[in-house]
């Protein structure tokens, strides 16, 4: 797998069940939420203006796409609700991940990301003291599973766990996302 495959796989609309543990407080939470992925064109103003903004050549774009989501976790009385843009350059096992201000405005940094054998991706993102290291992978093409481990400066960490099932029987007709 690439990182147009990636995209292509990861296209379409989600059911998403996660569990996460404050590994220093012990506490757990768990929530549900729907994710939709919609593959974006190069040319798409919402590309142009992240690669604007992150001084990204529209030339070097390997893929693009929307990402929505709306979810709760159990305990709290909003929902949590958002979307963003994320673009992605480099090669096609490795580069970066640019993505849009995210959920409650908040500026998302550069990720790093690479594959690893069983077609598995890691994105890694470093900001304010923060580290989380994201693993995702397909057990099917209607299943996806992700790991998140995030470690904060006063040492604390927080892992995640996500089970994701397409909604719909077969995966969307995805094209390739053209480069410049």
């Amino acid at each position: 797998m690439d990182i147009r495959e990636f995209f292509q796989q990861s296209s379409g609309k989600w059911s998403s069940i996660k569990s996460s543990h404050h590994v220093d407080s012990t506490t757990q939470q768990s929530g549900k939420s729907t994710l939709q992925m919609v593959l974006l064109e190069s040319g798409d103003a919402a590309v142009v203006a992240l690669c604007e903004k992150q001084g990204v050549k529209l030339s070097t774009v390997l893929g693009a796409a929307r990402v929505e989501w709306d979810g709760y976790i159990e305990g709290e009385t909003k929902n949590q609700k958002g979307s963003l843009v994320m673009v992605a350059t480099g090669d096609l096992t490795a580069g970066q991940m640019y993505r849009s201000i995210g959920n409650f405005g908040v500026p998302v940094p550069c990720s790093e990301y690479s594959f690893a054998e069983g077609d598995e991706i890691t994105f890694t993102t470093e900001a304010a003291g923060v580290v989380a290291v994201e693993r995702i992978w397909f057990e099917s093409e209607n299943v996806r599973l992700r790991h998140t481990k995030t470690r904060r400066s006063d040492g604390s960490s927080t892992i995640a766990f996500c089970s994701e099932v397409r909604l719909g029987v077969t995966k969307p007709v995805a094209e390739p996302i053209p480069s410049e």
